[in-house]
């Protein structure tokens, strides 16, 4: 004699709330076998336990209950590969998107580590930095730093490159511009060039340059419209202790803390050097 259960014990058997058996039902996906035509009392049967593991493994794919219900309806193997195929798609891109965001938060997390050993705003200090792989955008124009229109312009080319290529947004948190060596050397304080810093999961790979290892003279602030102040210190700075540049000057945006009233961003400014 087959064996049927009330909805509260195929609940507690499958280890599942009768809401859940309810809407399962409601959406067609399992409903029960049997109805007492005296009682009016409507019954599961062990047989549809398997078919509520199969449900539960589907939903652990991240499918839905429509996808799951076009699943039961087909009878077509080729079709089912199809969807599990897309699904499949899906996730992946779901779990890099995620590992990009677990990424980021790291950065996020060792700037504001770092911030708390930093030395007083517009005070030059000696920081030794790895390499790092960059992503540069270049604008056919060329902008004085302190022109604030012109680093808009070259921080939204930026964000709309990203948004073209469907690179994670959080790649634009350590958004930054570069100064020529040669310009910086001779107090020409422009630039037209924008750049990200990436890791090794981002897309684009194929025009990626390196900011190089060395020790850097740099200067933190929370100011922009002291930016070429502080670069002409920093000049000053490399002159005064006898040393020269070995490489570009770069203005990057460290964070934007929580708990500056005025929402400015923190930015470093920093130029490799080394003793004449």
């Amino acid at each position: 004699m087959e064996k049927y259960f009330k909805i509260g014990e195929m609940a507690a058997l499958n280890h599942v709330s009768t809401q859940t058996l309810r809407l399962y039902a409601k959406n067609k996906l399992l409903e029960p076998e049997y109805q007492d035509e005296q009682t009016g009392y409507r019954y599961y049967t062990l047989e549809q336990c398997a078919k509520l593991d199969l449900i539960h493994a589907l939903k652990s794919c991240r499918l839905s209950l429509a996808e799951i219900k076009r699943i039961f309806s087909i009878s077509s193997s080729d079709e089912l590969m199809k969807i599990l195929k897309m699904q499949k798609k899906r996730l992946e891109q779901d779990i890099y998107d995620l590992t990009v965001s677990r990424n980021n938060l790291y950065k996020v997390q060792k700037n504001m580590n770092i911030l708390k050993e930093l030395p007083p705003f517009g005070t030059p200090y000696f920081v030794y930095l790895e390499d790092r792989l960059i992503d540069v955008r270049v604008s056919e124009t060329s902008f004085p730093i302190d022109d604030s229109m012109g680093y808009a312009q070259m921080i939204r080319d930026m964000q709309n490159y990203l948004y073209e290529k469907k690179i994670a947004p959080s790649y634009f948190i350590n958004i930054g511009t570069i100064v020529n060596k040669e310009d910086f050397d001779a107090e020409r304080y422009v630039t037209n060039r924008a750049f990200v810093n990436v890791d090794e999961l981002y897309p684009e790979r194929d025009h990626l340059c390196v900011l190089p290892e060395g020790m850097y003279l740099a200067i933190i602030s929370d100011d922009a419209s002291l930016e070429k102040e502080y670069a002409k210190k920093l000049h000053e700075e490399v002159i005064r202790r006898g040393m020269v540049t070995t490489g570009d000057y770069v203005c990057e945006v460290m964070a934007q803390s929580p708990f500056n009233e005025n929402h400015r961003f923190i930015y470093k400014i920093q130029v490799p050097v080394e003793q004449a």
